[in-house]
């Protein structure tokens, strides 16, 4: 049966099929399927509808879930090297191995600048520094291209710091138990006398309204480095009739002494500030404190 739309010859058949309707129709799928491949724009239309509904379609689903932790886990991953970079730095502006005993906390290590080691050495009293590790051990330790870096690690009874030669081996290792960071705390930072009776202070001497009014003048950046350790000031009972500055620096800082007066007794506590706040400071003291 032969039905009426049907055509009934070649000819016929093939007239239909090169149609103007089937060439054009041809030709756009033609079109439509080569820009595909040339230029992917069906995959970046789907991308951009699924991203424009991307808040409509519930949070669940393996995919979801994968992208989910791994976004945690970059946080995490983003914390921990803040984390580390700012214990870091706190080490490497540490003033004594207590307060880097306070900074490297248990089961963590950081680096240690080699000036950074040597400032806080130097800044030891001879007889504790030589319980550290005598004085000629270190000048062959850092006097020698066996040193390669230093490092130190918290431990739960104090810190660790170790000396690494190039194939990381431990060349040396200082052991600062919470004994020897006591009786680091506990030197003498006061003593009785006058800022006369110092001859560093010669001549830099000045009345407690002078030196604080001064002081006060400075931008409030610039305070915490010029009284890095407020503890024995803090400490110490009477009042502060003088203060005065050293005349000399060392590795970075200057002392300042405070005179106490208390019970008909006279008392200097010495504390340490930064060189350049120092100089910011003489430099108001000179203004007069303007």
């Amino acid at each position: 049966m032969i039905y009426w739309y049907e055509p009934t010859s070649v000819a016929a058949w093939i007239k239909r099929t090169l149609s103007m309707f089937n060439l054009v129709l041809f030709s756009v799928l033609t079109v439509l399927v080569v820009s595909e491949f040339r230029f992917d724009w069906g995959e970046q239309l789907l991308g951009r509808y699924l991203a424009s509904t991307n808040a409509l379609r519930p949070e669940t689903g393996i995919i979801w879930k994968t992208g989910n932790q791994a976004d945690r886990a970059h946080s995490y991953l983003d914390t921990i090297v803040t984390e580390r970079q700012h214990q870091a730095r706190s080490a490497q502006e540490a003033t004594s191995f207590s307060e880097l005993a306070r900074v490297v906390l248990p089961g963590q290590w950081t680096g240690l600048d080699r000036e950074r080691f040597k400032t806080l050495y130097l800044d030891l009293p001879d007889n504790m520094a030589a319980e550290l590790i005598p004085p000629a051990e270190l000048v062959w330790l850092f006097g020698t291209p066996t040193l390669n870096r230093i490092f130190c690690q918290g431990k739960s009874q104090g810190l660790e710091i170790y000396f690494l030669g190039p194939d990381n081996r431990v060349i040396r290792q200082l052991d600062l138990d919470h004994q020897f960071l006591s009786n680091l705390e506990n030197q003498e930072t006061s003593f009785s006398g006058t800022l006369e009776t110092i001859p560093g202070f010669a001549g830099r001497i000045f009345p407690a309204d002078q030196f604080f009014k001064a002081l006060l003048s400075l931008p409030m950046e610039v305070l915490p480095d010029l009284i890095t350790t407020p503890e024995p000031l803090l400490r110490e009972k009477g009042t502060i009739v003088r203060a005065g500055i050293w005349n000399e620096a060392n590795s970075g800082y200057i002392r300042l002494g405070f005179e106490f007066h208390a019970n008909n007794d006279t008392k200097i506590v010495l504390v340490r500030a930064r060189e350049w706040a120092v100089w910011r400071l003489s430099m108001a003291l000179s203004r007069g404190g303007q």
